[in-house]
Parts: C-alpha cells; structure tokens; sequence
C-alpha cells in the first residue's frame, strides 16, 4: 500500500515535516478552541493532553482557531467574537478567508501545508497546536513520539485497520471510548467521509447507562471500543464489542498510530464499496448553505 492508493500511509513523513514548523508565542496560558469537521477533532484529540482547553470566549484567553480551508463559517465567526472581546488569537490553516485576514490584519499564524483534505493532514494541524499549548504552560511534550508511534508499527498499523474494516462491512459501526472519544469521533468521520458510510460513536461511561441497552435489537450494529482505562474494556464486555487497543505504553505514541489505524479502515472500507474517498456528494451543498447563514466574507 503506497501513498497514491492510501493518503495515510505517510503520516510518519508528515508528522517530522510538522514538528519543524515555527509556532508562534501565545499570549496568554488560558486556552480556547475553535475547529468543526476535521479540523475540530485537533481539538478534541488536543484535549487528551491537555484536557483544561475551553470553548468560551472572555477576552483573557488564547484562541486557538483551527480551519484547514480557512473558508469554515463556524470557525471565521468565532475569531470575529474573539477579536471583539480582545482575547488572543492564532489561526492555524493552509490559506483561504482566515488566511488572508491574518496577513492583512498581523494575526498571528500557523500556515500549513495546502492541497489534501482536511482529515488526511492531521498531522500538520496537531502537531503545531501542541507544541504552541506546551511551550506555553511549561508542559513540554516530546511530539518527535508522534512520527515514532507510526513508524514503529507502521506494517501492524495497515494491518489492523484493514482487519477493522472487514469486521465492520456490512453493518453499522458504532465507535466509543472514554479519553479517548476524540479518537471514536474521528473513525467515524473517517468512515462518514471517505466510505460514505453511516457510522457513529459514543462516550463511555455515559453509553453504559443507556446506549448499551439498544443492543437488546442492534442487529445490525458493530460495536467497536477503543481502549483508553479499564472502564473501556468493561463496556466492551458488556457489548462483545471488538476492543482496539494502543500498541504503545506511551499517549502522543499511542494517538498518532490509532488515528491511522481508523484513516487506513476508512479507505480499505471505500475500496471494498467502490467509492473515490475524495468525492464529496453532500458536504458541499451543507457547506454552501452554512456559509451563506453566516457570511464569513464579511470578516473582511
């Protein structure tokens, strides 16, 4: 498998590429988020390290706002407010609207690599984040494990996410965990997005105490548990759910080669139904239709 038949293949390349990157000074250690799609599980899977990462906007914090495009309605409103309030802001983006603005008006920035899509590049917008938020809180990361944990296990890595997708075809996979729900979140983006095919995910322990009970007639879902603490493989008990678990003892390790595991499930899954991952049948009618909600042009 090569980087022409799976975009994921060369995240170990990308990842190095991303830690060289220059980031910028923020100005205060109080941090908020901004980010939807793609470019919003930068913050979730932000969170897993660095869990005090907001969402409000006070004026006394630094928003980190996250828009591979540069063109998402949320994230362009978000800075706009963020502006107003007077807190700091760093944009993290390839281009577009938010790109242009930060030039304009001496926002600072992190502009990335442009030309993929939002959930192959991953690596270009987490590494820079983490490295801003650790510098800045004093909590300083050794982000050179995120290229390691793909390299190490690269061959496991394919292995397991094609083993995933043929135990998930043919029914609905429904994706939980407890830390590491951002993780369950992105397979089923993956899956949404490249597969075009319905999935969705769950928060352990909440789903214990409802979700779990649906399964009396789930027939046709899979569940799948990705292992974050033991209250993890408790609720796969409970659902013989298929646990997948980290190769690693170490999180920066164990994130970046479960990340890939669900992009490279994602793509044998669109193989196996014959889909193009890139091709795009609604999401750009429901892009079309927000941007016209929310105007961002008028950021300028």
């Amino acid at each position: 498998m090569n980087e022409m038949e799976n975009p994921y293949i060369d995240w170990d390349v990308k990842f190095d590429e991303a830690l060289k990157m220059e980031v910028p000074e923020a100005k205060f250690s109080k941090f908020s988020f901004s980010g939807i799609g793609g470019s919003g599980i930068i913050g979730d899977i932000a969170r897993i390290f660095f869990p005090e990462i907001g969402n409000s906007l006070e004026g006394n914090e630094t928003l980190l706002a996250v828009s591979y495009s540069g063109n998402t309605s949320e994230t362009i409103e978000d800075v706009k407010r963020a502006i107003q309030k007077g807190s700091d802001v760093i944009i993290i983006t390839s281009g577009g609207i938010l790109g242009k603005f930060a030039k304009e008006k001496g926002i600072k920035q992190v502009t990335v690599k442009a030309g993929s899509q939002t959930r192959y590049s991953f690596p270009y917008l987490i590494t820079p984040l983490l490295k801003i938020v650790s510098e800045k809180t004093g909590d300083k990361l050794n982000l050179e494990r995120l290229a390691l944990g793909v390299k190490e296990k690269k061959d496991e890595i394919v292995k397991e996410g094609t083993s995933l997708a043929n135990l998930v075809m043919g029914k609905i996979p429904v994706f939980y965990s407890s830390r590491f729900l951002g993780i369950a979140k992105r397979y089923k983006q993956e899956v949404n997005e490249n597969a075009k095919y319905p999935a969705f995910y769950g928060e352990i322990p909440e789903v214990n105490h409802n979700e779990v009970e649906s399964y009396v007639h789930g027939y046709n879902l899979h569940p799948v548990v990705i292992y974050s603490s033991e209250i993890d493989s408790i609720t796969a008990e409970v659902l013989h759910a298929t646990l997948v678990k980290g190769f690693y003892d170490d999180d920066l390790m164990n994130v970046s080669s479960l990340m890939m595991i669900g992009g490279i499930m994602s793509i044998v899954m669109a193989e196996s139904l014959h889909e193009i991952p890139d091709k795009l049948y609604n999401i750009p009618r429901a892009r079309e239709l927000t941007s016209n909600l929310f105007k961002p042009s008028s950021i300028l």
